[in-house]
C-alpha cells in the first residue's frame, strides 16, 4: 500500500493536514503580524522583545502544566479543540485594541495581555496534540507524512502571508492601517475555527499512563547527562536561545530602520515560508532515509550561519537571497527536530517529554530575548578595536551577527553529544553535504511537488475506476 493510500484509508490523517493548512492561514495571516502591529502600536524595542518572549514562556509554562495532568485528561481531542478555540477567540479583541486604546505603551500592554492568553492556550494543548498525532500517524510513514503536511502548511502560510500584507499595504496607503489589521486578524480568526471543525474529527483512542511511565521535571533533569532526549533538548533549547536573542528584531529592522514597506516586508519574510514550502517533502525522503541526526548535524550549522549574513547588504533582493537559503535550512532544521522527538521517545512518555522540552525552550527563549533586548538598547553609535572604527548606518545587525556566534556555540558543544535512535542508510557527512548543496532539492522539491500531486491524482483514479469496475460485477 503506497503511503498516499494509507492517508486516504485513515481519516485522522486527512483531517490533520486540513487542520494544519488552517492553522496555518491563522499563522500567516495572524501571528506573523503581531510583531508588526506592536510596532504599529509604538512599542520600544524592549516591548518588542516581550512581546515575543515573556508569551512563550508563559506557554511553556502551561505545557508543563498540561503534561503533569495528562493522566486526568478523558479526551485529548475535547482538550485540544478548547485550547484552538481559545487561541481563535483572542485574535478579534487584539485587532479592535488601537479602536478602543489607540497607541503606546499601554495599549502594548494590552496586546502582550492578550498574546499571553493566545499562547497559553497552545501551550496548554501542544503535549496533548502531540502524544494524539504521534498515536495517529504510523511510523514508517512518518517522514513523509509530516513532509508532505508541511509542505502544505508552507504554501498555505505563505498564500495567507502575501494576502494579508497586500491588504495590510493597502490599508496603509490609505491612512487607516489599523482597519487592515482588523480585516488579516479576522482572517486568522475564520481560520482557526475552520482548524476547530477539521480537529474535531481526529480519532480519539484511549490514552493511559502507567505509574512506571511518570517522572518529574528534577528526575528530567537529573537523568540529562545520560539521557540522549535531555542532550537534544538542550541543543534545542541553546539554539533558541540564540535565535529570540535576535528574533523580534528583525522586523524592528526591516520596518523602522530600512522604512521597508508593508509589502517589501511580506515579501522578505514570505519568502522563507515559500522556499520551506518546496523544501519540505524533500527533507521527508531525507530524513525517513538518512535520519534526522543526519539532518540536524548539517542544518545546525546552516541555521548558525544565516544571521550573520544580514550585515552584509541591506538591498532587498539581497535578504531575498538569503531568506532563500534560511528557509532550505530552517526547513530541515524543524522538520529532523519534530521527528527526532517521536522516535527519541516513546508513546506514553511523549506528551510530558513534549511539555519538558517546552518549559526548557521557554526559559532559554526568554532569557536569550531578555539578553537581546538589553544589548539591543545599549549597542554604541560605532564599535571600535585598536585603530580600527566600526561605524555602520544601523546597529541592529550586530544583534544578528552575536546570535549567529551564539549558534555556532551551541552547535559545536551539543551536536555531537546525541545520536540517531533509529536504523538508517549510513552516510558520510562530506557525501550528505554533497547531495543536499546542489540545486537538485529546490528542483527536486518543485519536480516532487508536481509529480506527486499527479501520482496522487493518478492514483485516486486508478482506485475510482477499481471501484466502479467492483460495482459493475457486483451488479453483474
Amino acid at each position: 500500500m503506497t503511503d498516499n493510500s494509507k492517508i486516504e484509508d485513515m481519516p485522522s490523517l486527512k483531517a490533520s493536514i486540513k487542520d494544519g493548512v488552517s492553522h496555518a492561514v491563522m499563522m500567516g495571516s495572524g501571528e506573523t503580524y503581531l510583531g508588526p502591529f506592536g510596532i504599529f502600536l509604538h512599542a520600544s524595542t524592549l516591548q518588542v522583545g516581550l512581546l515575543a518572549s515573556l508569551p512563550q514562556l508563559f506557554a511553556a509554562v502551561m505545557q508543563w502544566a498540561g503534561a503533569i495532568n495528562m493522566d486526568r485528561i478523558r479526551s485529548r481531542r475535547r482538550l485540544v479543540i478548547v485550547g484552538a478555540a481559545i487561541q481563535a477567540l483572542t485574535l478579534i479583541p487584539m485587532a479592535l485594541i488601537p479602536f478602543f486604546f489607540g497607541k503606546g505603551s499601554s495599549p502594548v500592554l494590552y496586546l502582550l495581555a492578550l498574546i499571553m492568553v493566545y499562547q497559553a492556550a497552545n501551550g496548554a494543548v501542544l503535549p496533548v496534540w502531540n502524544s494524539l498525532i504521534g498515536d495517529l500517524v504510523p511510523p514508517d510513514i512518518r517522514g513523509r507524512y509530516f513532509g508532505q503536511r508541511n509542505r502544505l502548511i508552507g504554501m498555505s502560510t505563505f498564500i495567507a502571508l502575501l494576502i494579508a500584507g497586500v491588504i495590510l499595504h493597502i490599508f496603509a496607503k490609505a491612512g487607516i492601517p489599523e482597519w487592515g489589521f482588523l480585516v488579516t486578524f479576522s482572517m486568522a480568526f475564520l481560520a482557526r475555527l475552520n482548524s476547530v471543525r477539521w480537529l474535531a474529527k481526529y480519532s480519539d483512542p484511549e490514552f493511559k499512563i502507567m505509574p512506571d511511565q511518570v517522572f518529574t521535571f528534577r528526575q528530567f533533569l537529573r537523568r540529562s547527562p545520560r539521557s540522549n532526549f535531555a542532550k537534544f533538548v538542550f541543543f534545542i533549547g541553546a539554539i533558541n536561545l540564540s535565535v529570540a536573542f535576535s528574533a523580534p528584531y528583525f522586523a524592528l529592522y526591516m520596518l523602522r530602520d530600512l522604512k521597508f514597506t508593508y509589502i517589501e516586508f511580506t515579501v522578505v519574510t514570505g519568502i522563507v515560508t515559500i522556499t520551506q514550502f518546496l523544501a519540505f517533502s524533500y527533507w521527508g525522503g531525507v530524513s525517513d532515509r538518512f535520519g534526522n541526526k543526519m539532518i540536524l548535524n548539517v542544518c545546525g550549522w546552516g541555521v548558525a550561519v544565516v544571521p550573520a549574513l544580514w550585515l552584509v547588504s541591506h538591498h532587498i533582493l539581497y535578504l531575498v537571497i538569503i531568506q532563500i537559503f534560511g528557509g532550505l535550512v530552517w526547513s530541515g532544521f524543524s522538520l529532523a527536530s519534530a521527528n527526532f522527538l517521536f522516535d527519541a521517545v516513546t508513546p506514553p512518555k511523549r506528551a510530558r517529554c513534549v511539555a519538558y522540552q517546552g518549559l526548557v525552550n521557554g526559559i532559554f527563549v526568554i532569557t536569550g530575548s531578555l539578553a537581546g533586548g538589553f544589548v539591543a538598547g545599549h549597542l554604541p553609535r560605532s564599535l571600535s578595536l585598536g585603530p580600527w572604527t566600526w561605524s555602520p548606518t544601523f546597529m541592529l545587525p550586530v544583534i544578528f551577527l552575536i546570535s549567529g556566534i551564539m549558534r555556532m556555540i551551541a552547535a559545536g558543544i551539543f551536536l555531537r553529544k546525541f545520536k540517531e535512535v533509529r536504523q538508517v542508510e549510513p552516510i558520510r557527512h562530506r557525501d550528505f553535504i554533497f547531495r543536499i548543496s546542489h540545486i537538485r532539492p529546490i528542483a527536486g522539491a518543485t519536480f516532487s511537488l508536481m509529480t506527486g500531486l499527479f501520482r496522487e491524482h493518478r492514483e485516486t483514479h486508478e482506485v475510482n475506476q477499481g471501484n466502479k469496475a467492483k460495482k459493475e460485477r457486483d451488479r453483474q
